[in-house]
């Protein structure tokens, strides 16, 4: 039997951008300064299995996440892709590659500025969910929404 621990959304917040450290990012964004503080906002947009298409529902949260990047100014946004592990490694890489820089231009679209979002993707390396059970949690971007230091 398996226990599992819940943890607030900001803790598992500060814990997904301490796993994504090892991620590999984008020749397009810089990561974001040490120091940053979250703006308490992480968000998820899920896809279907194989799919890296940004859903029309999947519009509220890239607008709520564009307002509040805008209301924290300055601030600096992450966004992870993932997959589950359904299909070749390699190709997972390059499906969570493919959902990360759909979110990436969707908040660029809803008006935040690319210079602050860094991107990474992390294939199927880390997956959510337990094996054996539903890979929906696996396939998503996250999104986190952090202010910059001041300076």
């Amino acid at each position: 039997m398996s226990r599992y621990c819940k943890l607030p959304r900001p803790l598992m917040a500060a814990a997904m951008l301490l796993l994504a450290s090892g991620c590999a990012p984008t020749e397009r964004a810089a990561a974001p300064e040490p120091g940053g503080e979250q703006a308490g906002a992480w968000y998820q947009i899920y896809f279907e299995a194989g799919d890296a298409h940004v859903r029309d529902k999947a519009g509220l949260i890239i607008g709520s996440a564009a307002r509040l990047a805008a209301k924290e100014r300055p601030s600096r946004l992450t966004v992870i892709g993932r997959t589950d592990r359904i299909g070749a490694a390699p190709a997972n890489m390059a499906l969570s590659r493919r959902r990360a820089d759909a979110v990436r231009d969707a908040l660029i679209a809803a008006g935040v500025p690319a210079s602050s979002i860094a991107t990474t993707w992390t294939g199927e390396v880390r997956p959510r969910a337990a094996p054996g059970t539903d890979d929906q949690g696996d396939r998503v971007v996250d999104i986190t929404v952090l202010r910059s230091p001041p300076g």
